[in-house]
C-alpha cells in the first residue's frame, strides 16, 4: 500500500475507501472497476492509482483504519483477561457489522487473515509483553498464527449467521468452546 502522511493523499485513501464500500451495497465487489470506484469518489483514476494499486488494497486500508481505531481504544483498558481481549474484538466489529458483512458477502474475509498476522503481534504485546511467549519469537509467531486463524474463523461464522448473536453472547459462547476438560 503506498503510504503517505499527506493530509490531500489521506482524504483521498478515505474517498476512495468509502465510494467502494457504498458500491458494494449494491454490486457484488468482483464487478466493481476502479473507474467506477474513482467517479463515485468525485476523482480521477489517476488519483485512484497514486493511492492504491487495486480494490484488494482499499479493503485493507479500511481493515488497518478499523483495527487503528480499535487497537487505540484497547490501550486505555486496564482490563487484561482474555475473556475482555475477546469481548473487544468481538465490539470492535459488532461496530463496524454492516461492513464485516459486505466483506464476507463478497468473499473477502480472508483478506483480514493477511492483516491479522501483522497486527494481532502489536495486541499481544499490547497486553501482555511481559510474559514469556513474547520472548520466544519462533513461538509467538506459531501462537499468534493459530490466533487469527481461530479469531477470523470465529468471525466468519458470526457473519454467515448475519451477526444476530450480541458481541457478549459470541464471547460467552467462545469461552464454552475453548474450555480445556479437567485433568485425571
Amino acid at each position: 500500500m503506498k503510504d503517505t502522511q499527506n493530509p490531500i493523499a489521506l482524504r483521498s485513501k478515505e474517498w476512495l475507501t468509502n465510494a467502494l464500500l457504498e458500491l458494494m451495497k449494491n454490486k457484488p465487489f468482483r464487478n466493481i472497476s476502479i473507474s467506477e470506484i474513482a467517479e463515485k469518489a468525485d476523482l480521477s483514476r489517476r488519483t485512484f492509482y497514486r493511492s492504491f494499486s487495486s480494490k484488494e488494497e482499499v479493503i485493507c486500508f479500511y481493515l488497518q483504519t478499523i483495527w487503528r481505531t480499535g487497537v487505540l481504544k484497547l490501550s486505555t483498558d486496564e482490563d487484561y483477561s482474555y475473556y475482555h481481549t475477546i469481548r473487544w474484538y468481538l465490539e470492535l466489529w459488532y461496530e463496524h457489522r454492516e461492513q464485516a458483512l459486505l466483506l464476507y458477502r463478497n468473499d473477502l474475509l480472508s483478506l483480514l487473515l493477511q492483516e491479522y498476522n501483522h497486527l494481532f503481534r502489536e495486541v499481544y504485546l499490547m497486553r501482555k509483553g511481559n510474559y514469556p511467549l513474547a520472548k520466544q519469537s519462533e513461538a509467538m509467531k506459531y501462537a499468534l498464527s493459530y490466533s487469527a486463524g481461530g479469531l477470523l474463523n470465529v468471525l466468519w461464522q458470526w457473519a454467515s449467521e448475519g451477526m444476530q448473536k450480541s458481541p457478549e453472547e459470541v464471547a460467552n459462547l467462545l469461552m464454552v468452546a475453548i474450555q480445556l476438560p479437567d485433568r485425571e
